[in-house]
């Protein structure tokens, strides 16, 4: 009986010694079943989207974007002395027209927030724009902190018939920090109401 008792006690001993090197961190490491991996999205304003916004030059808008697959994205839409706009016409995002006048100066910014942004393309133009008045675009991608780690900020370039386009495309790559927002601000001068300042498409992937 004495033996059998000091096996015991030797087994009760040798337990509590392997359970205290687990707590420590001693012991061969566990993986878990199950391990959070960050997933890839994307989407597009385009057309399609611009079905989610209203025809309102005068309202400042914010819009849970619907992507149909991943959760809304916060998208703020500001016009300013702008004089008719239309969301998801001819094959476009959006398309907008300023008030032409002294003491006028018509511009519209969108500022969508997203989380760690990877990939970011736009397409935008002008027509019927005004030579030595060109429009201008200033568009950058901001960290946690509200800056900019990345900005493109120019007049356009037009050709003969007053028209032109940009298109702008950046990769996250060895970035090492995080993207959490889009700023875009596009500004008419000197124009008449048939300008056109447009966005075509903007385009976002991010990993969450």
């Amino acid at each position: 009986m004495k033996k059998m008792t000091i096996i015991a006690s030797i087994v009760a001993l040798a337990s509590a010694a392997a359970i205290t090197t687990f707590a420590l961190g001693g012991g061969p490491k566990i993986k878990p079943f199950f391990e959070a991996k960050a997933t890839s999205k994307s989407f597009t304003f385009n057309a399609a989207t611009g079905e989610q916004f209203i025809n309102n030059p005068e309202l400042d808008q914010e819009v849970k974007v619907a992507t149909g697959s991943t959760d809304p994205i916060m998208t703020l839409f500001m016009p300013m002395d702008i004089g008719s706009l239309a969301f998801g016409q001819n094959g476009r995002f959006v398309e907008v027209h300023p008030i032409a006048g002294e003491g006028k100066f018509p511009n519209y910014s969108l500022s969508i927030g997203i989380n760690n942004l990877t990939h970011f393309a736009i397409d935008v133009g002008v027509e019927n724009d005004g030579e030595g008045y060109e429009d201008m675009y200033d568009i950058s991608l901001n960290d946690k902190g509200g800056f900019p780690i990345e900005q493109w900020m120019s007049r356009f370039k037009l050709d003969g018939d007053g028209n032109g386009t940009v298109h702008i495309e950046w990769d996250k790559g060895d970035y090492g920090g995080t993207v959490v927002g889009v700023f875009a601000q596009f500004d008419l001068e000197e124009d008449s109401p048939d300008a056109n300042l447009y966005i075509e498409s903007l385009s976002l992937a991010w990993d969450c």
